[in-house]
């Protein structure tokens, strides 16, 4: 298979709206909720906000390994002091997060997301072996970009394919008996190259609260094994950047390219 080369496509006004660069690692069975809050003292001052979540869980096709604690250890939020970005810890996963608060906000880009990631990670990593908790043994990789496409109330699902050219409702049907669907879900998944994991897609729509338009969710996943003592880190984040961006201007039309305003 030919690869692309090149600059990797760029937008003015990309629809991302969140951006998680994260990995799983074997569970840390010494760690307690007094080491989480130990590590937020570390990190306080710059991450100052603190909210408690419920844990998130593994999907099947991938390797599982039991938590001990009995129940788990819930999954933390440490948020920066701008709020749009956080840290998730949990006794087996590690994820940092940049999302968008306002419509006004300007998508930082991924070398910014991902700088703050490695940096929260060599921290925790450095962390847990300084407070007896053991390396982390390193188990998967994911990055995810969340987009939303922004519509007219009722747009959407029809208006699926004006941003997904895949979908074709008005073009594909023989007979024309059905009305329009009233909601969408759509699941696709590529092979990254080198057996490094896969690509997904997730489709969805709701409705936005604040003024009622449509928004159509697409969510792009690149996930992977990882290595346990992380070395292969820096490619693998590579290789799912550069998929997730060719992915996403390869699944999108150019009608929604001009709206985002493409600019390579």
């Amino acid at each position: 298979m030919v690869q692309p080369v090149g600059a990797l496509p760029e937008y003015n006004k990309p629809p991302v709206v969140e951006v998680v660069i994260g990995l799983r690692f074997k569970p840390l069975e010494n760690l307690t909720t007094t080491h989480y809050g130990i590590f937020w003292s570390l990190i306080g001052q710059e991450y100052p906000l603190y909210q408690d979540w419920p844990p998130l869980g593994e999907e099947a096709e991938e390797p599982r390994f039991e938590i001990v604690q009995l129940p788990p250890l819930r999954r933390v939020f440490m948020i920066h002091t701008d709020q749009s970005y956080l840290m998730q810890l949990q006794p087996d996963r590690f994820l940092h997060n940049w999302r968008k608060l306002l419509d006004s906000a300007a998508y930082p880009h991924f070398g910014s997301a991902r700088q703050k990631f490695t940096r929260g990670w060599e921290l925790f990593r450095n962390f847990a072996v300084e407070n007896n908790l053991g390396r982390p043994q390193l188990v998967a990789y994911e990055v995810t970009y969340v987009n939303h496409f922004i519509e007219e109330p009722d747009a959407f699902p029809k208006a699926t394919s004006a941003y997904l050219p895949v979908f074709h409702w008005t073009d594909d049907r023989s007979d024309h008996f059905l009305p329009s669907p009233a909601s969408i879900g759509m699941d696709l998944r590529f092979s990254l190259p080198e057996n490094r994991g896969r690509l997904r897609l997730t489709v969805k729509h709701g409705r936005r609260r604040p003024d009622g338009k449509d928004v159509m969710q697409a969510e792009l996943t690149a996930a992977g094994p990882a290595k346990e003592d992380g070395s292969d880190m820096p490619s693998f984040l590579d290789i799912a950047h550069e998929w997730i961006v060719r992915g996403f201007t390869d699944l999108t039309s150019a009608d929604a390219h001009t709206k985002w305003e493409r600019v390579r």
